[in-house]
């Protein structure tokens, strides 16, 4: 069985004060991962029939370029799509407590329920 392991030279890291150079290698890694994981996707959209997927040089240095142009899809956090979630069905309560606004339970429940809203909408957003 292989090693996740893997020793990686970059010319000019020897000259980096401790913290600096754990933060390169903390880079490398995530960067590693995320080529890695692409390469994964690109395969299994390339995989056809019944033998062990395997990831060729050719799809991590396809991963390579779609990561260094930015393009690689980060997996998206499950409480993103919870905050997504909340706020569609705040909008459904939210149109509920508004046939009763005249009344005061209509009005605080709209209210409450549009602030929900708003949070969730901005907590759930994809963009960063």
């Amino acid at each position: 069985m292989a090693s996740d392991d893997l020793i990686i030279e970059v010319a000019g890291s020897s000259s980096l004060a401790q913290p600096a150079r754990q933060a390169l290698e903390e880079c490398m890694k995530t960067y590693g991962e995320d080529v890695l994981r692409e390469a994964g996707r690109l395969e299994a959209s390339l995989h056809v029939g019944g033998g062990d997927p395997m990831i060729t040089n050719s799809m991590i240095q396809e991963a390579n370029l779609l990561g260094r142009r930015g393009h690689i899809q980060r997996r998206t956090p499950k409480s993103k799509h919870t905050f997504q979630l909340v706020s569609y069905a705040a909008a459904v309560v939210a149109g509920v407590f508004a046939g009763d606004i005249e009344k005061a339970t209509g009005a605080i429940g709209f209210a409450v329920s549009a602030t929900v809203g708003i949070v969730a909408f901005f907590l759930g957003r994809n963009d960063g």
